[in-house]
């Protein structure tokens, strides 16, 4: 079945800053217009976003899977997971996931485990454009791949930064 890619580690995020994470197939229009649009608003607020990123057309499923489990706070389980569905976040499966994270403390018996972080889930692509539109209204940049409706499929084949581990979070740590 090929080898997985190993899940980056996402230690605490810097005091504030906000993580936008991402996570998906390597090979994806959706996931990468979440990429393209998570790199932008660190691009153009540095001083307040880092990006994480986790791509792996092996691995994602049991990622996401482990993710809702053990990470997806109670008070967000029942949220919408992408436009136009009853699906809620506790029942995402399609690709990209992605999220906000802040905070957090280290724990003493290894840099993998972190307390205390605080989510904010988006869901799908679209969930995460629609968050960045009105989160920032007036950035071309930003605006420009905040679009809700589906990016052209031939947008795969225009690549984006499917790296892992990948991110801005990288040069913070």
């Amino acid at each position: 079945m090929g080898n997985k890619i190993p899940v980056p580690k996402r230690p605490p995020v810097p005091v504030g800053m906000t993580r936008i994470c991402v996570s998906g197939f390597s090979i994806s229009h959706h996931v990468g217009q979440a990429q393209k649009l998570a790199a932008a608003i660190a691009a153009e607020h540095p001083d307040k976003y880092e990006t994480w990123f986790y791509f792996s057309n092996s691995g994602f499923k049991n990622f996401l899977s482990q993710f809702l489990q053990e990470r997806l706070p109670e008070d967000q389980k029942g949220l919408p997971s992408v436009l136009g569905s009853d699906k809620t976040l506790a029942e995402h499966t399609s690709a990209p996931f992605c999220w906000l994270e802040q905070g957090g403390t280290a724990v003493a018996d290894g840099d993998d485990k972190v307390e205390g972080k605080t989510y904010q889930v988006k869901g799908g692509r679209d969930m995460l454009c629609q968050w960045a539109g009105k989160e920032f209204p007036n950035n071309e940049s930003i605006q420009a791949l905040s679009n809700v409706e589906s990016p052209p499929i031939m947008n795969v084949f225009r690549g984006f930064d499917n790296k892992t581990p990948g991110g801005t979070w990288m040069e913070h740590k």
